[in-house]
C-alpha cells in the first residue's frame, strides 16, 4: 500500500442560485430553475499509510478548513456487536474540535460506501498499515460578504456554500475509498454527471443527500445538493429520500435501505435529470449578483411558510390559490428556458408577475420572501431597459439578489447602471437610518457545471 503515499484527489463544487420555483420545489411534482455560479469550494486530499503499532482497525482523518483556519481530527472504526450480525460505526474527534458538517460527511460517505462494498472494509481498516486521510478545504471568498461598518462580521451570501462543501468533501472521500478498494484512480477533468460507473455516481449522490439531511435536519428539497453535483438544470425533487435515524449501524435493514436508494437513483432519478445546455440563449446573458449585508436562514423561512399553509387548513401548500398562481408563472419561465425561446420581453413580464405573487405570499405568511425594504431596489433593477430578470432567489429573504442583463448590452455599462441604482438605494436607507446595504458581487454563471474532478 506504499503507493497510496503519492495519491492526490481534487474535487470542486460550484455555488448555485434558484431563479424560480422557490417553495414550489418542496412538493415532489413541482419544478425549479437552478443554475450554477462560478464560486467553488474545493477539496485537495492526500492519502498516506503508516505502520499500525496499536493494531487497532481505524481510519484517521485530518481535515483542514482554510476558511475557518482550523484542522479537525477524527478517527473512525467499526465494532461488531456480540451475538449479532450488526456492526457499529464509531467516530471519535481527537483534538476537542468538532464540525457537524464535516463529521456528517465522514459518517455518510463511509456508511454509504461500505454498505455497498462490505468487503472494502478490510482494505480501509487494516491492522498492519493504518490509512491516514489528509484533506484541505478551500472556500471561495465570494460565498461570504462583510459588513462595511464591521469588517469582522461575516455574512453568507446565499450562493450555496453549505451544499458546495457537502458535495465537494463527500465526493472526495467516496473517491478515496474507491481508490483504496479498487486501486483505480478516476481520470481528471471529468464532471460527476459524466462518470461512466453509474453505481459509483449513485453512491456519491446518495451519500451527499444523507450528509445534507443529517446536517440540515431533513429540511428542504435538496435542490442545492443535486445541482451542485450535476449542474444547472430544471430541478424536480427525488421521489425517495434517504434519512437513517442512526447511520452508525451496519445491519440488514440499513443496508437494504441504502441499496434500494442506490438502485433507485441509478435507474430512475439520475437518468431523468433535465440539464440546461451550455449553449442555452438565456445562460449567455449577463448575470450579476447583489449581496445584501444581512443574510437570512432558509430553514426558518421554510418552516414559517409551511405553518402558514397549515393554518389555512390546506391539505398541502399547493392547494393555496397564490401558490397555484405562482406555479403557473413558474412553469412559463421554465418552459422559456427549456425551449430556449429568445423572448426577453416575455421573461421580463413573467418576472414582474412572479414577484407580484411573491409579495402577496410574503404579506399573508409574514415571511420576508421578498422583503418590503428590497422591493424598491428590485423595481428599479427590473424597470431598467438593460435588465430582463431580477429577483430574490430561492427561499428569498436577504440572500443575494440575482439579475440577468440583456446579452446585447455591454457588461461594463450594465454594471455601471447597477452600481448607480445600488448607490441610490444605500443612500436612501442611510438617510432613514436603516442598517441594510447592498453591494455588487463579482460572480458569474459557471461554464463548468456540476462537481468536477480536476
Amino acid at each position: 500500500m506504499d503507493n497510496l503515499q503519492k495519491i492526490k484527489i481534487n474535487t470542486k463544487s460550484p455555488g448555485k442560485t434558484l431563479l424560480s420555483g422557490g417553495y414550489l420545489i418542496l412538493n415532489k411534482s413541482k419544478r425549479g430553475l437552478v443554475i450554477n455560479t462560478d464560486t467553488y469550494i474545493s477539496c485537495e486530499s492526500y492519502i498516506g499509510t503508516k505502520e499500525n503499532k496499536s493494531k487497532e482497525n481505524y481510519l484517521l482523518y485530518n481535515i483542514t478548513s482554510e476558511y475557518l483556519n482550523e484542522t479537525f481530527n477524527y478517527k473512525i472504526h467499526i465494532d461488531k456487536e456480540e451475538n449479532s450480525n450488526s456492526k457499529e460505526l464509531k467516530i471519535i474527534e481527537i483534538n476537542n474540535k468538532n464540525n457537524k458538517w464535516i463529521q456528517n460527511c465522514i459518517i455518510s460517505s463511509i456508511f454509504f460506501y461500505l454498505s455497498q462494498y462490505d468487503n472494502a472494509s478490510s482494505n480501509l481498516f487494516n491492522q498492519n498499515n493504518q490509512i491516514e486521510i489528509n484533506i484541505i478545504i478551500k472556500s471561495d471568498y465570494r460565498f461570504y460578504s462583510y459588513s462595511k461598518d464591521n469588517n469582522s462580521k461575516n455574512i453568507k451570501t446565499g450562493l450555496g456554500s453549505s451544499s458546495a462543501l457537502i458535495t465537494s468533501l463527500t465526493t472526495n472521500m467516496i473517491l478515496i475509498y474507491d481508490y483504496i478498494y479498487k486501486n483505480e484512480k478516476m481520470k481528471e477533468n471529468i464532471s460527476i454527471k459524466d462518470i461512466s460507473n453509474k453505481n459509483l455516481q449513485a453512491i456519491i449522490l446518495g451519500s451527499c443527500l444523507l450528509s445534507n439531511n443529517l446536517s440540515q435536519n431533513k429540511i428542504g428539497s435538496c435542490f442545492d445538493i443535486i445541482s451542485c453535483l450535476f449542474g444547472s438544470q430544471i430541478f424536480i425533487q427525488s421521489q425517495k429520500n434517504i434519512f437513517i435515524n442512526s447511520p452508525y449501524y451496519f445491519n440488514s435493514e440499513n443496508k437494504k435501505q441504502i441499496n434500494d436508494m442506490i438502485i433507485y437513483l441509478k435507474e430512475n432519478y439520475i437518468p431523468k435529470i433535465l440539464f440546461l445546455s451550455n449553449d442555452n440563449h438565456f445562460l449567455k446573458n449577463n448575470f450579476s449578483f447583489i449581496s445584501i449585508e444581512m443574510g437570512s436562514d432558509t430553514r426558518i423561512f421554510v418552516k414559517k411558510v409551511l405553518e402558514y399553509a397549515n393554518n389555512k387548513k390546506k391539505e398541502q401548500l399547493y392547494d393555496d390559490e397564490l401558490f397555484t398562481e405562482l406555479n403557473d408563472i413558474n412553469e412559463q419561465i421554465i418552459n422559456l428556458f427549456i425551449n430556449d425561446i429568445h423572448n426577453n420581453e416575455l421573461l421580463k413580464e413573467l418576472c414582474k408577475k412572479y414577484r407580484g405573487v411573491l409579495r402577496k405570499i410574503s404579506k399573508e405568511s409574514n415571511v420576508d420572501i421578498e422583503p418590503e425594504i428590497l422591493t424598491p431596489l428590485l423595481d428599479k433593477l427590473i424597470n431598467n431597459q438593460k435588465v430582463i430578470y431580477s429577483i430574490c432567489p430561492g427561499a428569498g429573504g436577504y440572500d443575494s439578489i440575482v439579475l440577468m442583463g440583456n446579452d446585447k448590452v455591454n457588461k461594463d455599462e450594465l454594471i455601471a447602471e447597477i452600481n448607480k441604482i445600488i448607490f441610490e438605494f444605500n443612500e436612501e436607507n442611510n438617510n432613514k437610518n436603516i442598517g441594510i446595504k447592498a453591494n455588487i458581487l463579482e460572480v458569474n454563471i459557471s461554464k463548468d457545471f456540476g462537481t468536477l474532478l480536476y
